[in-house]
């Protein structure tokens, strides 16, 4: 029994299988690479946060935002909006940079204020947990790769654009 001429020779065959699996093998390098780059944007991305506050102690009471930046780095163009009173406040908190550390956006007669280091608010900001009227609702900003991210009420990160 003889080998059919259309099903060519070995070598070729074994040719054949190793750029397959080169060419598979590559696909796989390429995903698990763009999956560990996705991973490190986004490692910065997720040291950004904000959430709603209160000083109890204010004579009136104080509210605000405190934005953290846990990172290393400054973020740019940040904005946030936020719901404080059941009510959507209609400006947006904007940092042009939000450089590293914890800052305090108090508002104050339907606007928001210059942001203060939170220590130097002097007072206790007690974070809003168990209410939905009181809430930043939705975070976009650029990380210092310039990628533009958003994060929405639950703080789910997404690439913009």
């Amino acid at each position: 029994m003889s080998w059919p001429i259309w099903a060519g020779d070995i070598p070729t065959w074994i040719t054949t299988a190793a750029v397959g699996f080169a060419g598979a093998q590559l696909l796989v390098d390429r995903r698990r690479r763009a999956a560990e780059e996705n991973r490190e944007a986004k490692a910065q991305a997720s040291k950004l946060s904000a959430w709603a506050v209160s000083d109890r102690n204010a004579v009136p009471l104080a509210f605000g935002v405190v934005v953290s930046n846990r990172s290393v780095s400054t973020f740019h163009n940040v904005s946030i909006v936020a719901k404080i009173h059941k009510k959507q406040i209609a400006s947006e908190i904007h940092f042009e940079v939000l450089p590293p550390g914890e800052f305090f956006v108090e508002l104050a007669n339907g606007e928001w204020e210059f942001a203060v280091e939170a220590n130097e608010h002097g007072r206790m900001l007690r974070p809003y947990t168990r209410t939905e009227g009181y809430r930043v609702l939705s975070i976009g900003f650029t990380d210092n790769l310039d990628q533009r991210w958003s994060a929405d009420a639950h703080m789910v990160l997404r690439r913009a654009g």
